[in-house]
């Protein structure tokens, strides 16, 4: 388990939201925390702030689960160009700003 004491420099209170604890410790590192506004009522700048934190692998969550591939059924009704289930490859932002501007044509000038 990491423990960390860091010095309280802002806490942000919002309307209907959590507060927020800005702190830094000594080696300059910043740590940002949202606590219940209940839970952070006293808490004022200049006081220090304790972090114990460890990191754990759950069996079950340690490696994300593989979304399985589905087939495209060949009497599927949906215009397969724009199919999300095909392999073609994605276009790239430049590659639809290309085609946006060939189907709007030049700039025309007002007057």
């Amino acid at each position: 388990m990491t423990t960390i004491a860091a010095r309280i420099v802002r806490v942000l209170n919002g309307p209907a939201a959590p507060t927020m604890l800005h702190a830094i410790d000594e080696d300059g590192l910043e740590l940002r925390l949202e606590v219940p506004s209940a839970h952070a009522r006293m808490v004022v700048p200049g006081q220090v702030l304790v972090v114990q934190w460890s990191a754990h692998a759950v069996p079950d969550l340690a490696s994300p689960p593989e979304t399985p591939r589905h087939a495209i059924p060949t009497d599927d009704p949906i215009d397969h160009e724009f199919d999300i289930r095909s392999d073609t490859a994605t276009p790239t932002a430049r590659d639809i700003e290309d085609e946006l501007s060939t189907l709007l044509g030049p700039a025309r000038r007002k007057g």
